[in-house]
């Protein structure tokens, strides 16, 4: 086989093997992931809450200095009532005293529903933070197992680092540019195998002559449909054989 299209092959199987590994290492921190996922969410609510608690405060506060707006008009009515001089007046300054302790008591009513929203929501507050507590003891208990196994993920990844690095800096680099380009938009199917004389990247099937040119492994060829490096792996070769 060529030199150049053996070490194409060998510098695509490196990268394919670190690409393998990606999902290994999200399902290694999938456990703990889970539970940072439900933290945020949490999280989140309790941000929302924080905001609705602020809100419900306000309104309460609105409500208390109106009732203390309307008491200073009652107390103001009184002394107009005392001042009164016909029953015209009087009367007039009457229905304003009602009205007045009737919104009194509608403030009233407003802040103690306001008062039972503050506590449910201060009590739904205490309750998402004791989860987060809850949540926080998980994921440091399972953050030592996952960090054991990162860690051999990551041995793995750097020995297959200094393999792909030292073959790079073997190879010729007209042929690790071009190997470059055609990565760029074909990723980790740069160099893919033909199977049933077809391009296993496009899934196009490949002439007699390219087929031909590629079980003789002399040199380079690319698919001529999609631009690929194309090779044959040995279970192929022996069946083309035969």
């Amino acid at each position: 086989m060529n030199k150049f299209l053996k070490e194409l092959i060998e510098l695509n199987g490196y990268e394919r093997k670190l690409k393998e590994l990606e999902p290994v290492e999200i399902n290694i921190k999938a456990p703990v992931t889970k539970f940072e996922n439900q933290k945020k969410a949490l999280e989140e609510r309790l941000e929302k809450l924080e905001e609705e608690i602020r809100n419900i405060k306000l309104k309460k506060s609105k409500n208390e200095l109106l009732i203390k707006e309307l008491k200073d008009k009652l107390i103001s009515i009184e002394e107009k009532q005392s001042k009164a001089k016909t029953e015209k007046e009087f009367k007039a300054l009457q229905i304003e005293e009602e009205l007045a302790r009737e919104q009194i008591e509608a403030a009233n009513e407003e802040i103690a529903k306001f008062e039972k929203q503050l506590e449910l929501k201060n009590e739904e507050k205490e309750n998402i933070k004791k989860e987060i507590e809850k949540i926080d003891s998980e994921i440091t208990v399972l953050s030592v197992d996952v960090e054991k196994k990162l860690e051999t993920v990551k041995k793995q990844k750097e020995a297959i680092y200094k393999k792909k690095e030292k073959l790079i800096n073997e190879m010729n680099p007209q042929i690790y540019r071009f190997y470059e380009k055609i990565k760029r938009w074909a990723g980790i199917t740069a160099v893919t195998p033909v199977r049933k004389q077809a391009c296993s990247g496009c899934n196009m099937k490949i002439s007699d002559k390219v087929y031909t040119e590629v079980i003789k492994g002399e040199e380079i060829v690319t698919c001529p449909h999609c631009g690929r490096v194309l090779f044959v792996e040995e279970s192929e070769n022996s069946e083309s054989s035969e």
